[in-house]
């Protein structure tokens, strides 16, 4: 646990940061061979995954595109003017989803978080549900909203241990910076989950009386859904529509969205188990 509380730890992740975002640059301005060797050598996803990077550069990258194309899709996947349905369709031979969120990453680590095997194992291990995420291959808008939702959870889960980094570094550690760094440190099993635990804020629904109201209001949003389809709406139209409705109604009823996530994430517990018998 005590590797959370130094300076030098973040300050190494940070510095990393400003590694990768600087040799994507330089290799959009500079396309070369040698630019592009240094950039899969920079990327932790890639470095740490394949041994001969020039074998992975020739036969995974440069087999299936140019250094000048590759250039112009990173141009595009930085892009913040962009709209992120358009970044996110661009194919960059050899980076795959790790690759492609950590640069996203590295660009702005309050806003994209990382993807890589270490999320993975370091989720699981502390019980979250990333059913939806263990086999992505490419980040899409979709998976990527997913991957932003169990982050921002672990990030509320854990928001106490955020902020004893932070009054102990004097560093304000990026919001997924600190729960990649996290995640990192328990997929190594260099942090005990039974520690970690300890900072886990407590489970807290709301009074019962609140818990009504938003049954309510979720029944509502059941209904919807059901009067769409029998209307003939293709089912992920409707869900979203029903979605939205929903989204409505709890707001007329007075609920704050951000009050009632731990009380969603019961009855997706409680459903789950339900169906599973």
């Amino acid at each position: 646990m005590e590797i959370l509380f130094t300076r030098e730890f973040w300050e190494e992740r940070e510095e990393h940061r400003k590694k990768i975002l600087h040799t994507v640059q330089e290799f959009i301005t500079n396309s070369t061979r040698d630019k592009l060797t240094q950039l899969v050598g920079e990327i932790w996803a890639l470095r740490f995954t394949y041994k001969d990077l020039d074998w992975y550069i020739e036969k995974r990258v440069l087999k299936y595109s140019t250094p000048e194309d590759l250039a112009k899709a990173f141009k595009i996947l930085i892009d913040e003017s962009l709209p992120l349905s358009e970044r996110l369709k661009i194919k960059i031979p050899g980076f795959g989803s790790g690759a492609v969120s950590e640069i996203l990453f590295s660009l702005n680590p309050n806003k994209y978080p990382v993807y890589n095997r270490k999320f993975i194992i370091g989720a699981t291990k502390l019980g979250y549900k990333i059913d939806l995420l263990k086999h992505t291959i490419r980040l899409t808008p979709e998976t990527l909203n997913e991957l932003i939702r169990v982050h921002e959870q672990i990030l509320a889960d854990f928001s106490g241990l955020r902020d004893e980094i932070i009054k102990r570094t004097g560093i304000e550690v990026p919001k997924f910076d600190f729960t990649d760094g996290m995640l990192w440190k328990v997929a190594q099993d260099e942090i005990s989950v039974k520690e970690l635990l300890n900072w886990k804020r407590p489970t807290k629904l709301m009074a019962l009386e609140d818990v009504d109201t938003v049954l309510k209001a979720l029944e509502k949003g059941i209904s919807k859904y059901a009067e769409l389809l029998n209307e003939g709406e293709h089912e992920e139209a409707a869900l979203e529509k029903a979605a939205f409705y929903t989204e409505g109604v709890l707001e007329a009823y007075g609920v704050d969205l951000k009050e009632v996530s731990d009380l969603f994430r019961a009855l997706e517990e409680l459903l789950g188990r339900i169906v599973k018998k």
